[in-house]
């Protein structure tokens, strides 16, 4: 077993098992103590990254002075999530911001879910982009650390593809008993939602590569993870979600957007000159 493999099979056990006494314990995504579980959750694979980098000798870049790619970071998620938007308006009914209007309403009163709908745009997007430099970005460094970190230097050997796509899977497989037992973005097709989540990370894995690469650091990365979570349910919002498999980021919409700025990379990116990166 090389170095990769190795610390895939310890994050993905030891998260597997604190999953296992979550689900034995709560089960259930709605409950007040999911969060703090998803903290733990998204910090087991930086954690075993530290300590395999310490061990190893290897230096992880978690920290780099901010660059114009840290802009990147922050604004391509909403780029994607927007674009994944138009993508999904053949597949399943739109319907705006009706669903983010009744929460508001709920939790603020009718007055605060009253407003414009260029002015409520504004403020969605703009508190995801905070969102995702503050407290998203924490959460997700905890991941980044493994996957386009410690994972990452152990697979440049293989190419910038081919270790986007080795990352791509054991990040995404990292997340099926999420959505597998919880329903985690998938709630209706749990089975199918285990292979759509592994598409989903495939597909942007390569981008994250790239940004962590011209950017010089994991929290570069870390960055676009957290503003992605933080911007990603606007697009899946806005639409009636019939069938949760379709619409938005995580569903064929996003699938298109995001296949085809891989394909866009690639031109960035060749495979004959994957150093590149």
């Amino acid at each position: 077993m090389n170095q990769a493999d190795r610390a895939v099979t310890v994050t993905i056990v030891l998260s597997w098992l604190l999953f296992a006494v979550y689900y034995a314990q709560v089960g259930t995504l709605s409950s007040p103590w999911f969060l703090g579980f998803s903290l733990v959750y998204m910090w087991i694979p930086g954690i075993v990254a530290l300590v395999l980098a310490r061990r190893e000798g290897l230096r992880l870049r978690v920290w780099t002075r901010p660059n114009r790619w840290w802009l990147a970071a922050w604004l391509l998620p909403v780029l994607f999530s927007l674009a994944s938007i138009a993508a999904s308006l053949p597949l399943d009914g739109y319907v705006g911001l009706a669903h983010i209007r009744e929460a508001i309403a709920a939790r603020s009163g009718a007055e605060a879910a009253s407003l414009p709908e260029w002015a409520l745009w504004t403020a969605l997007i703009v508190q995801a982009l905070l969102a995702g430099a503050t407290i998203n970005l924490l959460f997700a460094l905890g991941e980044e650390l493994m996957w386009r970190g410690y994972l990452w230097e152990r697979t440049r050997e293989l190419g910038f593809w081919p270790a986007s796509l080795y990352i791509g899977v054991v990040w995404g497989a990292w997340h099926a008993p999420l959505v597998y037992f919880l329903g985690y973005n998938y709630p209706e097709h749990r089975f199918l939602g285990v292979f759509f989540m592994v598409i989903f990370t495939v597909l942007l894995t390569p981008w994250m590569l790239y940004l962590r690469e011209k950017g010089g650091a994991v929290v570069v990365p870390a960055l676009f993870h957290g503003t992605l979570n933080a911007v990603a349910g606007i697009s899946i919002l806005t639409f009636t979600r019939s069938n949760d498999l379709l619409p938005g980021m995580l569903g064929l919409g996003g699938f298109v957007v995001l296949a085809l700025a891989n394909l866009y990379l690639r031109r960035l990116v060749p495979p004959d000159q994957e150093s590149a990166a």
